[in-house]
């Protein structure tokens, strides 16, 4: 790499770095939302919208903890607690047993043993259990006779192992003593007494068996509370926060802040560095694209300004566009340019970058999104067309109906309003027509700045209407001919290594228009025979034939050429020489025994090949003037002798600038061979046959 490659690549690094910065600033200030000096308790002045779809985090948290609250809490049942329960009844019943024992008299009890004995006996329950046993209730047990109490103490025992059974809880225990006695009840009428004292034991002996679990109840409420957070209460663009002349509360007051609607008295950073690391992700997937790709991306500076410059026009222009509507953006205007100078590819890849960029400033918008896509997409490949297939009213029409009618599918698949469908169809419509219109009235002025020609540009040259080549075709027909034969020769070259082959096809057409000042003095125009060079001194006829490309030159400035074209007439015979006077100066110089003439006084004034279009003009012009010179047919003969040619190119250094690689220069052989296989393709006999009408179409082949 020389040092002006590298000074070039510099000076584009830094401007990209510098673009990227600014394309940050100008996000950042378009994203950035109008902010209100509100707190909680003010008076709303407007109604407020939400600009993007945000999560609603302070009714999630309050519906989360909500249903926190609501799961119940979690018991498990305890089989100790259980067996515990049964083993105390047992127990209390041991006990009245005891007693009976002990103060009965034949199985009968006196009264005043009886007194006795339920006082003693209660004190004994209340010391062992801890309990407050009603006296009367002991005194009921206590003084059945034998059968019924026994009869009792099984019930009481089956009741309890009854309960235990189920899982009962502190809040169920009462209704389950109070459900099953009432049951015994029902069931014995006559023993209604002796169930109101189970029912009074059991109050006071039995525990709930099914007891509260503090790890089980904490996490069912930790999941619900997961669960509530995981699918949030979502407020969608668009909707009202808050309306005119509402108080602030809290919970909008969170609604504001979380779309940056609070006026800050100092600079968001954090929004700044969300949007900074948002811009540089988007341009280093770009960066990285381009590098696997291995892109061509070699273009001169002015080229690259004009880029830069319309890179950021739809950057700039969103900021206020898009306050009007979502779908009003300019971005297929870079498009446009882009694939007239980048080609197809390159311009994809550029314009979704950019409009990935201006996104943030739109909201994120879907709609916006994919009916852009779309544009970029349809825009690309017809303004990108190296081929005559596309026109400027094609680059205008195409695009905006295909992002017509990516709206209008859009807004179907989303269920649209009818109103959404005419206001995105519109403002599509107006945003596509309007940017292409403005970017195709553009072209001649970006032109005048760049070394560059559009593909449009390129089309309007090559009609044949075209002054200059309406009068190479009346003054200089012999070389609109041969012009006609280098484009085509040009052109099929192009398309073998790559090169801009409507650029090449289009400049060969003019790549000879100097020999308009003197068309006679060349032989493909002299048609009767006689050669005016032989009227002339060897230097007079070299000092016509060689400033045919000055004089080109002149022409092309005159008319207004791209500079582009001007350099091919320029650069078309590089430092050659033509050999016929040469060697012919040579002879005289050798027959009068004099010195041999300079060859540096028979050289084009021109300057050697500085791209590959260029040099593939070049190489054709120089082929198609020889074969056709010889009159060979035989593509063997064809073949060797483009060889040659293109070999004395190289060993005169015409084509060290060019950046043909070896490769390149064989795909050329190889396609100026193809060319003439075609040319050279045998016609078919026409039979002669008085039967039938023997007359030839004249345009047959």
């Amino acid at each position: 790499m020389n040092v002006n490659s590298f000074g070039t690549k510099l000076q584009q690094i830094i401007v990209m770095i510098l673009v990227v910065l600014l394309v940050t600033l100008i996000v950042f200030y378009g994203y950035l939302p109008d902010s209100y000096n509100y707190s909680v308790g003010s008076i709303s002045e407007s109604d407020i919208y939400a600009a993007r779809t945000i999560t609603d985090n302070y009714q999630t948290e309050y519906d989360a903890n909500a249903a926190r609250t609501k799961v119940p809490a979690i018991f498990v049942r305890n089989n100790e607690v259980a067996s515990d329960n049964i083993a105390r009844v047992e127990l209390f019943f041991s006990r009245i047993d005891d007693s009976r024992d002990k103060y009965s008299n034949n199985g009968e009890i006196d009264q005043f043993s009886a007194t006795v004995a339920v006082d003693n006996l209660c004190t004994e329950l209340n010391n062992e259990f801890g309990k407050e046993f009603d006296k009367e209730v002991i005194k009921v047990f206590f003084t059945a006779n034998k059968s019924t109490y026994s009869y009792i103490e099984y019930k009481g025992t089956s009741i309890v192992e009854l309960l235990m059974n189920g899982d009962i809880t502190e809040v169920e225990l009462e209704n389950a003593i109070v459900s099953q006695i009432d049951s015994f009840k029902e069931t014995n009428p006559s023993y209604s007494i002796y169930g109101d004292a189970l029912q009074s034991v059991f109050s006071l002996l039995l525990q709930p068996n099914s007891v509260f679990d503090e790890d089980a109840t904490e996490d069912a409420e930790n999941n619900a509370y997961r669960a509530a957070l995981e699918n949030p209460v979502m407020i969608e663009r668009g909707a009202k926060i808050v309306g005119a002349g509402d108080v602030i509360t809290e919970h909008t007051y969170q609604l504001l802040s979380d779309l940056d609607l609070i006026s800050d008295s100092g600079f968001d950073y954090f929004i700044l560095a969300r949007v900074a690391v948002y811009i540089v992700i988007v341009f280093m997937a770009c960066v990285f694209y381009i590098s696997v790709k291995e892109f061509d991306f070699s273009i001169d500076l002015s080229v690259f300004y004009i880029l830069i410059i319309t890179f950021l026009i739809p950057v700039a222009a969103s900021i206020y566009l898009s306050e009007i509507s979502q779908m009003l953006v300019i971005e297929v205007f870079f498009t446009a340019i882009c694939a007239m100078y980048m080609g197809i590819s390159a311009s994809i890849i550029f314009s979704v970058t950019n409009l990935l960029m201006i996104w943030p400033i739109y909201h994120f918008d879907i709609e916006m999104l994919f009916v852009q896509l779309v544009a970029i997409f349809i825009c690309s490949c017809v303004a990108g067309k190296t081929k005559n297939h596309f026109n400027s009213a094609s680059i205008i029409i195409l695009p905006t109906l295909a992002s017509v009618v990516a709206s209008l599918a859009f807004n179907f698949f989303s269920n649209s309003a009818r109103n959404e469908y005419i206001n995105s169809a519109m403002m599509t419509c107006l945003s596509v027509i309007g940017s292409l219109v403005i970017a195709v009235g553009l072209l001649p002025i970006y032109e005048l700045f760049s070394k560059r020609v559009t593909p449009i540009r390129l089309i309007e040259l090559s009609q044949p209407g075209n002054p200059l080549l309406k009068r190479l075709f009346i003054e200089a027909s012999g070389t609109y001919q041969h012009s006609l034969m280098v484009a085509n020769l040009a052109d099929s070259a192009a398309e073998a290594i790559g090169a801009d082959a409507l650029f090449c096809k289009t400049a060969s057409y003019f790549h000879d228009i100097g020999k308009l000042e003197n068309p006679e003095y060349f032989t493909e125009n002299q048609h009767d025979g006689k050669n005016i060079h032989d009227e002339l001194s060897i230097m007079e006829s070299v000092q016509i034939i060689t400033s045919h490309t000055e004089a080109g030159v002149r022409l092309a400035r005159k008319n207004k050429l791209p500079e582009a074209i001007i350099k091919v007439i320029d650069e078309h015979h590089g430092t050659t020489y033509p050999g016929y006077f040469y060697n012919k100066a040579c002879e005289e110089a050798r027959a009068q025994g004099l010195d041999m003439p300079d060859v540096n006084n028979f050289r084009y004034r021109g300057r050697i090949p500085s791209s590959k279009e260029s040099a593939i003009i070049m190489l054709a012009d120089t082929c198609e003037a020889a074969l056709r010179s010889a009159g060979k047919t035989d593509l063997d003969s064809c073949e060797a002798l483009i060889r040659k040619l293109v070999k004395g190119k190289i060993e005169q250094d015409q084509l060290v600038d060019s950046g043909l690689s070896f490769d390149d220069i064989e795909k050329i052989i190889k396609s100026f061979r193809n060319f003439y296989a075609g040319a050279f393709h045998e016609r078919i006999k026409y039979p002669e046959n008085d039967n039938q009408n023997t007359t030839k179409p004249s345009n047959f082949e």
